[in-house]
Parts: structure tokens; C-alpha cells; sequence
């Protein structure tokens, strides 16, 4: 028996976090985890459709930081920022399947 995958219009979330003290976190986290910390925090999510979620959110409030933009490699980006001034990359992979596929 196979169970059909719901839709949802994200498929991915990243986080980036920024830190007020720079090499105790890169300590903390290269030393804890093997990874390195750098950047504002901001979102990063794949979406299906990056042109209909980015007129979504642009229509709830959004304001644009960056037109879309083909990556080197392959994904197409926007960088929008919420009401509250987080910044949200949406992101669209090049062999996403279309959504009614």
C-alpha cells in the first residue's frame, strides 16, 4: 500500500544564525559539531514555485532585498525580507518536478 505525499508549498527550511561573539561560537560549533556559524539569521526555503511564493509573500507584506537570480549552481533565489526585517531566501531547484506533475 502506497500513501500518497501531501502537497506542501515547502520543501526545505535552512536556518543561518548570527551570534554576538563570533569565535566562541565558531569554537562551540566546530569543536561540538565540525560546522562553522556565519551570517545574520535569516531563512532559506525550497519551495516548488519560487515566482508564485514570492508573489505570496510579497502580497502579505514582504518587501523585495533582491530580484531572482540564477545561482552557479542551477537554483534560482530571491531574497525578500519580512514586516519585522528578517531576510527569507526562497529557492527553486532546477529538476523540481511542477506541482501538478
Amino acid at each position: 500500500m502506497t500513501t500518497a505525499k501531501p502537497s506542501y508549498p515547502i520543501l526545505e527550511l535552512r536556518v543561518a544564525l548570527t551570534v554576538s561573539d563570533y569565535q566562541r561560537a565558531l569554537q562551540f560549533y566546530c569543536d561540538g559539531l565540525g560546522i562553522e556559524p556565519s551570517g545574520q539569521i535569516r531563512f532559506a526555503l525550497q519551495v516548488p514555485n519560487l515566482k508564485m511564493a514570492m508573489e505570496r509573500l510579497l502580497a502579505h507584506g514582504a518587501t523585495l532585498v533582491h530580484p531572482p537570480v540564477l545561482t552557479p549552481w542551477g537554483d534560482q533565489n530571491v531574497r525578500l525580507q519580512d514586516p519585522d526585517g528578517m531576510q527569507i531566501t526562497l529557492f527553486q531547484k532546477p529538476d523540481h518536478p511542477k506541482q501538478d506533475e
